[in-house]
């Protein structure tokens, strides 16, 4: 199972890299970097994942229209709710400032 969540910034600059940045250097409880930026991609990405939850979270920037795509997938048959919900919670209460608004789809 997958779920799709966009958040849109107020401003130009990448979400996506606050969010590893962030992350990579104020650990939080659940959440943690496990790969960033990795240059054979073709666009800026991340991955994300919770301790002690199944699943990953792979982080997508697009510049041109200020977006960033999280696509929670599930691992093992389970579902990645409580793992975005936990990613939400935590882009609200560090960075709730630079979202403008934030959509999410069940694909």
């Amino acid at each position: 199972m997958q779920i799709q969540m966009q958040a849109f910034g107020r401003k130009a600059v990448s979400l996506r890299k606050i969010v590893g940045d962030d992350l990579y250097n104020h650990p939080h409880e659940v959440l943690y970097v496990q790969e960033f930026k990795n240059p054979q991609r073709p666009q800026g990405w991340a991955k994300i994942k919770g301790k002690g939850m199944a699943g990953a979270i792979n982080l997508e920037w697009d510049g041109k229209s200020h977006m960033l795509v999280a696509r929670a997938i599930a691992e093992k048959g389970n579902r990645p709710y409580a793992l975005l919900g936990v990613f939400l919670a935590y882009l609200l209460e560090r960075h709730g400032k630079r979202v403008a608004s934030i959509d999410i789809q069940l694909c």
